[in-house]
């Protein structure tokens, strides 16, 4: 044989060696697990996401439900999927906040949101001005405001109008945009303005 045949012989040799020792050590680093079956490969995996059951109720509303029903929802898992978990995380605040609202306080901003979708465009000018006002407020100024719209709610309506012109954002309105306001902080479900 000639050296460089020798040499290239060798090294093939080696290298065949050192996989051969390389493999070994990992069956044998393995068997401790294998032995231990499924309880090793258990303790380092992790735990599945433990859900409920889904119920039989649960499960005929789907099944009853049309074709474009379910498509929509899906629609929205997926969406919602893709949203970054920072996203996510604050909606799920929001929702985890509007479940441990009291049933009144949920109620009248279902109604609220119900008048919002009635309302005209100026209508809906006004109201997100206001918001936008209440917004800018510090946190405790917000949470007094809202308690005080929640204490006028139970006012006759000339003690409610003499308490709201007590509020320098309502005195700059104009009359038209004060009934905008009053209609939506105090109107009763499905109330149309006065003026309509």
């Amino acid at each position: 044989m000639t050296p460089p045949a020798r040499a290239i012989a060798c090294a093939v040799f080696l290298l065949s060696f050192g996989i051969l020792f390389l493999l070994s050590g990992t069956a044998i680093a393995d068997v401790p697990a294998r032995t231990a079956g499924e309880e090793a490969a258990g303790s380092i995996a992790p735990e599945p996401p433990r859900r409920e059951p889904l119920s039989q109720e649960r499960l005929d509303r789907w099944r009853a439900m049309a074709p474009e029903e379910r498509q929509r929802i899906r629609e929205r898992y997926r969406r919602w999927k893709e949203l970054p978990p920072e996203q996510r995380a604050r909606i799920m605040e929001r929702r985890r906040r509007w479940r441990e609202l009291p049933e009144e306080q949920r109620r009248y901003l279902k109604d609220r949101r119900e008048l919002m979708k009635d309302a005209g465009p100026e209508d809906r000018v006004v109201v997100r001005n206001f918001f936008r006002r209440m917004r800018s407020l510090p946190p405790e100024a917000r949470r007094a405001e809202r308690k005080k719209i929640w204490e006028w709610r139970a006012l006759p309506a000339v003690e409610r109008e003499e308490a709201m012109r007590s509020w320098p954002f309502y005195r700059g309105l104009s009359g038209r945009e004060r009934e905008t306001l009053r209609w939506f902080l105090f109107a009763g479900a499905g109330e149309r303005l006065p003026r309509e």
